[in-house]
């Protein structure tokens, strides 16, 4: 009896409403559903081209620290199997122009900071202005060590120094003891600042959660 009453209360209802009113009304709320739904796929579309971006330059950034890396390798084996300053003098004079070239390249990848207090040198013009990113100061820091190798006594001195500032401009740590007066240790250096700068912001988080027994928590000696 009582579900009687409430069918013709909702059969009253809808006659006095009027059935194109609910139509009305079922209409707008399909535009809002569809509106909510086109708003999903285009903020997934988003999150997918952001992604997309984000591997071509993570790609583009392993291709130019790989080279990078091996001119610091090519570096290290020339000082430590050459008996013949001359000849190790022309490799490093090779390897040294091509760590100038790089610093130079880097610039599409890591362009400087121009912005805020760092709004200088516009003189300069506009690749030039600002300050340096720190991944490109330690491949000067590298650059300036190959051209201390390649002096000895007191010519060495000006591009030790030089090397130490630009390790410095990284502001990341440098392995214990410091030996500022060592053109390998700087050289090594210089790698190990590059990665410190470079690694963290280039790495992607999600897979952390994906590749859980790769990259998951590691237990063991702290000191390893």
């Amino acid at each position: 009896m009582y579900n009687a009453k409430m069918l013709d209360a909702v059969t009253i209802t809808l006659n006095e409403v009027g059935w194109d009113a609910v139509s009305a009304i079922s209409g707008v709320l399909i535009a809002i559903l569809g509106f909510v739904i086109s708003r999903s796929l285009r903020r997934r579309e988003k999150q997918a081209e952001r992604f997309a971006l984000l591997a071509e330059y993570r790609k583009e950034i392993i291709a130019f620290s790989r080279e990078f890396f091996e001119i610091i390798s090519e570096a290290l084996s020339v000082r430590a199997r050459s008996n013949d300053s001359t000849a190790a003098g022309a490799e490093l004079d090779q390897l040294s122009t091509r760590l100038s070239g790089l610093a130079d390249t880097g610039r599409f990848l890591f362009p400087n900071d121009n912005k805020g207090l760092n709004a200088f040198g516009s003189e300069k013009g506009p690749a030039f202005e600002g300050r340096r990113r720190p991944a490109l100061d330690a491949i000067l820091a590298a650059h300036y060590a190959l051209e201390a190798m390649k002096r000895s006594g007191d010519g060495s001195k000006p591009y030790l120094d030089k090397a130490m500032r630009e390790l410095k401009k990284t502001k990341q740590p440098l392995t214990p003891p410091i030996r500022e007066n060592d053109p390998v240790y700087l050289l090594i250096q210089s790698r190990r600042c590059y990665l410190n700068v470079v690694v963290p912001d280039t790495f992607p988080r999600e897979w952390l959660a994906m590749f859980t027994t790769l990259l998951g928590p590691i237990e063991g000696d702290k000191n390893r």
